[in-house]
């Protein structure tokens, strides 16, 4: 990925490591994590810094007993629509 200039990698055990792009907007965010609790820091530190028209894509949507569970809790009170993919995969699409 060094050929491409946006692309930037930060080692470490998120959300510690989220402190160096806390001031950044999002226009796609894809989460890969098996917990409960990792889905759910993701999404709350993620959904507020995304664009309108955003594209958040989840690997462990099905299949992770917490990855669903969150995204569940996270949405019911939100407009947009969880879209299953195939796979274990959601789509989420920022109002």
């Amino acid at each position: 990925m060094k050929e491409y200039e946006n692309v930037h990698f930060y080692k470490g055990v998120f959300p510690s490591t989220a402190e160096a792009i806390k001031n950044r907007k999002f226009s796609f965010v894809h989460i890969d994590v098996d917990l409960y609790e990792s889905v759910m820091n993701s999404l709350c530190f993620f959904y507020e810094r995304m664009n309108s028209g955003a594209v958040l894509i989840s690997h462990d949507y099905i299949g992770i007993a917490g990855g669903k569970k969150a995204f569940d809790e996270f949405f019911k009170d939100k407009q947009e629509p969880i879209i299953e993919l195939p796979g274990q995969q959601c789509l989420i699409v920022k109002l």
